[in-house]
């Protein structure tokens, strides 16, 4: 039996915590919603998908909308019974499993969704094992949507508040940064890029923009800023601000 880590145990009770439905997998819903933007441009309408990490469902139940069928399943057994009990199951499933070690899965599918999970994870080899077990679940030619933190972005954003007098960015200490180059030669045995999708431009605005205006004590929680920004972030998504990004995006398909 998988023992669960300082994280697993964190989400398993954010589960009961009685935060906003929509707030418990993220609380930046601005951040989340550019997210689900470039996976839902990455489904297609008779696929069977699987979730990896689908937190309380409150994503799984957007995706069920747009495939043939989904399969979601998460390590907290509290966001699959609030997922189950709030959403339902309909062309979609809930259920317990462990990226690490999937048992209860019945692939292959068309097409994975793995939204930050593995920061979750503890270590570089655990997100490396993540992956290849997600590419064996998958069919030849079949698709990841994956969208991940790396170290890269964290450290330019920082180096940059510095250079303006703001302190350093400090990851969530339940989370594992890895560096993208780290896991570059394991995603690109297991497929080729077909899209890709970066947090650049809103990163910057929301991590040095936002906190010289209001101050770096004032500007630790998504606000109205995120909100009015987020239309500017929509149109415009240049590769010159990919070096802020704490999260990238690909399209992946399966070799």
């Amino acid at each position: 039996m998988q023992v669960k880590s300082e994280t697993d145990r964190h989400w398993n009770e954010r589960a009961k915590s009685g935060i906003d439905v929509a707030k418990i997998n993220i609380d930046d819903t601005v951040q989340r919603d550019l997210e689900l933007q470039f996976v839902l441009q990455n489904l297609d309408r008779g696929a069977r998908v699987l979730e990896v990490g689908c937190g309380n469902g409150y994503v799984t139940q957007q995706l069920r909308e747009r495939v043939a069928f989904i399969d979601a399943f998460d390590f907290a057994e509290n966001m699959i019974e609030h997922g189950r009990k709030r959403y339902g199951e309909t062309n979609n499933r809930f259920f317990h499993d462990s990226v690490l070690d999937p048992k209860n899965t019945q692939g292959p599918y068309d097409i994975a969704v793995c939204i930050r999970v593995l920061i979750n994870l503890r270590n570089l080899e655990e997100q490396k094992r993540a992956i290849q077990n997600i590419a064996g679940l998958l069919k030849r030619g079949g698709k990841l949507v994956l969208i991940e933190g790396y170290r890269e972005g964290f450290e330019a954003l920082s180096a940059f508040r510095s250079g303006v007098g703001m302190p350093a960015l400090r990851p969530a200490s339940i989370n594992y940064y890895s560096a993208l180059t780290e896991l570059m030669p394991v995603l690109q045995r297991e497929f080729t890029i077909a899209d890709t999708f970066h947090t650049g431009l809103f990163d910057f605005l929301t991590r040095i923009v936002y906190p010289s205006l209001v101050g770096p004590d004032q500007a630790s929680h998504a606000g109205e800023f995120h909100l009015k920004i987020e239309p500017i972030v929509r149109a415009y998504a240049g590769t010159d601000m990919a070096p802020f990004a704490r999260l990238h995006g690909f399209s992946l398909i399966r070799r």
